[in-house]
């Protein structure tokens, strides 16, 4: 009976998953760096007003101020990416690839090398055909893609684009 117990337990466990059991984060969330942008620029125009035969010379100010936030994430350390990483696994996922380094390290790495490299690849090919393509110089685009990077993805961008 106990058996049965545990079996149906493991068989269930494994066919739903554990999307419902909340991981602990690794490590705690440092606190964001924050730009503040201003500009400022007041434009000074004379002008000349004839009125009962006198002439005055009154001087239109006009002052535009431009405000901007940035706030961009702290800096995580190689172990906070690595432990971030596996938070954000499932725990069937590590236990796959705990399992898979044990039995067959190489074939496991050599999947993970490969997943790498595909991602870089995709990467490339997509910095080089918006860069074919001159789609930056879109001002929507280029305001688009400004406000979704984050500033390391714009870091992988620019060496990517200094490799092409």
């Amino acid at each position: 009976m106990l058996r049965k117990m545990i079996m149906i337990s493991a068989v269930s466990l494994l066919l739903a998953g554990c999307a419902g059991i909340s991981f602990p984060k690794i490590t705690t969330p440092k606190k964001p760096e924050t730009v503040y942008n201003w500009r400022e620029e007041i434009t000074k125009k004379p002008r000349a007003i004839i009125a009962d035969d006198k002439t005055y010379v009154v001087e239109e100010t006009k002052k535009t101020l431009q405000v901007g936030l940035e706030t961009t994430p702290g800096k995580l350390m190689l172990g906070e990416k690595i432990g971030n990483w596996f938070s954000g696994l499932s725990a069937l996922a590590i236990i796959a690839l705990i399992i898979g380094l044990v039995l067959c390290p190489g074939a496991t790495l050599a999947w993970l090398v490969k997943l790498l490299f595909k991602w870089k690849r995709a990467m490339k090919e997509t910095v080089a055909a918006i860069k074919e393509s001159k789609a930056v110089e879109n001002a929507e685009l280029h305001n688009a893609l400004k406000d979704k990077q984050s500033v390391e993805t714009k870091k992988i961008v620019g060496q990517i684009k200094a490799d092409l």
